[in-house]
């Protein structure tokens, strides 16, 4: 087998240029490299400045456990497959698995020691060392990540060299959270939407850091998407005091006790889970951690003071699409985006990427997505009095010249079971078969406004007088009296459904979210739920977990809610930060829709400035496309 040799290393590096473009994919694909049979990485530690001017430079961890995983894709929760043969020559063997150690310069190296099985997802996990502190410090945890492993069963030739150090276990932490409980946990449920989520949060590694470098990105290699930076490097910059000790001093228990989140679950024991930690719970003690970072931090540029959370957001720009509205995504994690003022839609692949932007077909202010099981979406035209459905093919193919018309000023989509599409509307809710003709419609109050569909095929919409609608085929629509959106007016808010066929809502006015169970029934508390940064919400979002997400028209911020309705956002939300880059302003502006895709990833579609905010592996992964049947679940 060739040759595989790695070196890691934890320290710093100046910032990335901006790259230049290339031309955007359908795809994401394993890390590109030379053609060499060798691959170098190193691991090492950053040391503090001891003059108060200069960084420091890199401090190799010797002695360090290599471990090289796949991800077990035969169940969520699963154990990561260990891929070093425990016979090879200079592999031990502890209860984490097989590995190799590094050497007095942080190398280390796995020649013919492993193969993987095409198609596996593959990182390094490094534990243990001694950072020249002098003594071993077992609460080392660092990541690497390779991706996708190539058809040869090895990563010779697709990966020239790679580093190891708090920006890129910060990076992986957060690419991969939605997969992943601990360092040795990985995992994915074994349906194709599953793996297909599971391979593109591998992939989005390479958003965020430079893997032969170990320095966190300035932008994507297309060149329309501005990564947060100087985020990632403040919050590897408070992992280093840790590392850069003997495990037992200050810094780690402050890193330790600050990351825990909650008394039920025992605290972190290594650096790894403590910025696991800090993804699953981006409101965790962000003051506090923000102060363990030395004033003299390694990795730049950082922030200079503590941001609102810890979540990772990057904003992808598109020239093409002025007024994003609603979107939707499909079963390979793509974004379909509408672009109202605009007249076509945008396909963002699940990396950020620009695949194209169509207009025909008819399309005219589009204001929502839906997507079918063939994975085609289907797009309402709002056009006052003279609103029509759309439908193109998943590349972007209209399929028919014509839209079909609403016979109404129409706005939210859903797909029932039978594949029939319920589009809501001002006075009406109609329905279309999956040939496109109108096959029934049900007369409603002014602004109906979101739809969504339960598991047994019967809709749900959202009436401005303070009525919730219950439609069936072959009834009456039943209509159950609710107060939380009475002042609401003709403000338009789309409606979810959870894995229990809980319907929620919300009211842009009032700032408040609704439930009712599956029968109509407000429950408690009657008054809704508040709090949690909601202000004017304006699309809603159910993930994998049953957690509700809400993006906030009026707080430029997205709200996060359990499923008993209790607020796990700060109380002005969550992705607040923004920033100039590059003479644009960078960070959620004006948002309107939201959808969570099978990676975790949360989309927004900012109104304001053309563009869509990806909050990285912030959500439990979702089932995509939507279905009556996947409602809060994972794929």
């Amino acid at each position: 087998m060739p040759a595989l040799v790695a070196v890691a290393f934890i320290g710093c590096g100046n910032p990335p240029t901006r790259p230049a473009a290339s031309a955007p994919v359908t795809t994401p694909t394993a890390p590109g490299g030379s053609n060499s049979t060798t691959t170098v990485g190193t691991l090492f530690t950053t040391a503090q400045s001891t003059d108060g001017t200069s960084l420091g430079g890199k401090q190799y961890i010797v002695g360090a456990h290599i471990y090289l995983f796949a991800a077990n894709t035969s169940a969520w929760g699963g154990s990561s497959i260990s891929l070093l043969n425990p016979a090879g020559s200079g592999v031990s063997v502890d209860a984490t698995g097989a590995y190799v150690t590094s050497s007095s310069t942080g190398a280390f190296s796995f020649t013919g020691l492993y193969s993987c099985t095409p198609g596996d997802q593959v990182y390094v996990y490094a534990s243990n060392g001694n950072p020249g502190s002098g003594a071993n410090n077992p609460v080392i945890g660092m990541f690497a990540v390779f991706g996708t492993c190539p058809a040869s069963g090895n990563f010779a030739g697709a990966i020239s060299a790679f580093t190891i150090n708090e920006v890129t276990t910060v990076s992986t932490a957060y690419a991969l959270a939605g997969f992943m409980s601990d360092p040795t946990h990985v995992a994915s449920g074994p349906s194709a939407n599953a793996k297909r989520g599971l391979a593109n949060a591998f992939a989005a590694y390479n958003n965020l850091v430079d893997l032969e470098s170990g320095v966190a990105k300035a932008n994507n290699d297309s060149g329309n998407g501005f990564i947060p930076q100087a985020k990632i490097n403040a919050i590897a910059n408070l992992l280093v005091p840790c590392v850069n000790s003997t495990g037992s001093n200050a810094a780690c228990v402050s890193l330790f006790s600050n990351t825990r989140p909650s008394t039920s679950v025992p605290a972190p024991s290594n650096t790894a889970q403590a910025v696991l930690n800090m993804a699953h719970n981006p409101a965790l003690n962000v003051p506090a951690l923000f102060t363990l970072a030395s004033a003299t931090s390694p990795y730049q540029p950082t922030l200079s003071a503590a941001p609102n959370d810890w979540t990772l957001s990057i904003t992808f720009f598109s020239d093409n699409m002025p007024g994003p509205y609603f979107p939707a995504v499909d079963s390979q994690g793509n974004l379909w985006v509408p672009g109202y003022a605009s007249d076509n839609i945008t396909k963002f692949d699940p990396l950020g990427n620009v695949v194209y932007a169509w207009n025909g077909g008819g399309i005219k202010q589009p204001f929502a997505v839906a997507i079918d099981s063939q994975d085609d979406p289907w797009v309402v035209n709002f056009i006052p009095n003279a609103a029509t459905v759309s439908r193109y093919d998943n590349n972007g193919t209209p399929l028919s010249s014509t839209a079909f018309a609403c016979a109404a000023t129409c706005f939210f989509p859903a797909f029932d079971t039978a594949g029939n599409l319920w589009v809501s509307g001002t006075d009406h809710t109609n329905v279309f078969s999956s040939s496109g003709s109108q096959t029934s419609s049900f007369a409603t109050d002014a602004y109906t406004s979101g739809i969504a569909i339960a598991s047994n095929g019967s809709a749900w919409t959202l009436g401005h007088g303070g009525s919730l609608y219950h439609l069936t085929p072959s009834s009456a629509p039943a209509k159950f009296t609710q107060s939380l959106t009475a002042a609401s007016g003709n403000d338009l808010t789309p409606v979810a459904i959870d894995s229990s066929d809980n319907v929620w809502f919300a009211s842009a006015r009032n700032s408040t979210l609704g439930k009712a169970d599956p029968n109509g029934s407000l429950l408690s508390p009657a008054s809704g739920y508040t709090g949690g940064g909601l202000k004017g919400p304006a699309g809603i979002a159910i993930d994998g977990a049953n957690r509700v997400w809400v993006v906030n028209r009026d707080g430029n911020s997205i709200s996060e809610f359990a499923s008993d309705g209790t607020a796990l956002s700060p109380s002005i939300g969550l992705g607040t930060d923004s920033y100039t880059a590059q003479g644009v302003n960078v960070g959620i502006s004006g948002p309107r829709g939201i959808a969570i895709d099978p990676s975790g990833n949360v989309w927004v579609s900012n109104f304001t400035y053309n563009s869509v905010t990806e909050l990285v592996g912030a959500a439990t992964p979702v089932a995509t496309p939507i279905k009556p049947t996947n409602h809060g679940q994972r794929p």
